[in-house]
């Protein structure tokens, strides 16, 4: 189930990063999609010792890139588009009730409270 939501997220902001225009909202999202896809190989492997190191070493080329872009575009307003920030929202409230509901046992729990609690 979480590798689920790890898959559908990851292709969420894949499709967020296309929508980017700023260079440091560009590197933010390629530093979320990277450690999205640790933790899908940590999930994996059963060990997350692989994924830590992969982390360590693109968070180490994400801090050069950083020193570049702030050097190139320091002068640049960095705003959030209203239409960008709805999607991410509705994808991820769609998501979130999509994982509720396939999960058997979640659902399973939540009908057995109804039928526990009386009516008064």
């Amino acid at each position: 189930m979480m590798q689920l939501f790890l898959y559908t997220s990851t292709l969420i902001s894949s499709l967020i990063f296309i929508q980017m225009n700023h260079p440091l909202a560009m590197g933010l999202m390629l530093l979320i999609q990277t450690l999205q896809i640790c933790l899908l190989t940590g999930l994996m492997a059963k060990s997350f010792w692989f994924s830590y190191i992969l982390f360590l070493i693109f968070l180490g080329g994400m801090l050069v890139l950083f020193i570049y872009v702030t050097s190139l575009a320091s002068n640049e307003m960095f705003s959030l588009s209203m239409k960008l920030t709805t999607i991410c929202v509705m994808a991820t409230a769609i998501l979130m009730l999509i994982s509720v509901f396939m999960d058997k046992s979640s659902t399973t729990c939540f009908m057995q409270n109804l039928e526990m609690q009386p009516f008064n």
